[in-house]
């Protein structure tokens, strides 16, 4: 073969032809590997749109609850609030609902669900973890999708309708989530029953002033400052949930 002068020999001509196969090769392969990666990106994210569609079905309660009186509960409304929630327990319990927190220190899942169970209690937490690992059993729990404790409350609230009446506000202790005793105590009766723990402040004495005590922890309560804040601040909730 000759062009322009110069004269290629077959070997030249060999070499050249096996280049130009390497190159059409690798292009193929560089293609193949850009289609592999484009398959992998897109199973990558209908896996997590998957993902995504399983953790809101999780988010959302099916219900009925433990306490529904068609599976023999008494009608009565009660909670269990995990680490994650402390706050919303205490809120649950100054509007009088029943929102207890694990009975051990730093509870396994497993344990969280079990005491719902034996209490007959929804598992209000924010972990998804506890909601994907199958051992939520009869929808005995629900994941609080609100940051702030005041509209956790109302979150709560809506979702298992419950209906909150003036009578009930300030009814639980906030410590522990008892009872108060039925009959108030006065003056003098307060200070008798205080424990060791506790002292009724000596400007209290003068006053005439109703006290409450927990029927479990025996906490005294009075009418305060404080308890007059919390009665305006959730008088709202019975006016807008009732």
């Amino acid at each position: 073969m000759r062009r322009r002068g110069i004269s290629f020999c077959q070997p030249v001509l060999n070499i050249a032809q096996i280049l130009g196969e390497r190159i059409l090769l690798s292009e193929c392969e560089t293609k193949a590997k850009s289609g592999s990666r484009k398959g992998r990106s897109r199973r990558s994210r209908t896996t997590e749109k998957c993902k995504a569609e399983q953790i809101e079905s999780y988010s959302e309660w099916q219900g009925p609850p433990p306490w529904d009186p068609l599976l023999g509960g008494d009608g009565v409304p009660r909670f269990l609030c995990d680490v994650m929630v402390e706050g919303l327990a205490k809120q649950l319990r100054c509007v009088g609902i029943d929102a207890a927190t694990p009975s051990v220190k730093k509870a396994e899942p497993r344990q969280l669900i079990e005491q719902a169970q034996e209490e007959r209690r929804i598992l209000l937490t924010r972990d998804i973890k506890i909601l994907r690992r199958h051992i939520n059993p009869n929808n005995q729990a629900y994941r609080v999708k609100n940051l702030a404790k005041q509209e956790q409350l109302h979150e709560v609230i809506k979702i298992f309708n419950l209906k909150i009446c003036e009578y009930q506000l300030m009814s639980r202790c906030i410590k522990c989530n008892g009872r108060f005793i039925e009959k108030s105590l006065t003056t003098n009766e307060a200070v008798a029953a205080a424990t060791s723990e506790q002292v009724i402040p000596e400007f209290l004495l003068d006053r005439d002033l109703e006290f409450w005590q927990c029927s479990h922890c025996r906490q005294i309560y009075w009418e305060g400052t404080q308890y007059h804040n919390a009665i305006q601040q959730f008088s709202s909730v019975c006016q807008v949930f009732d």
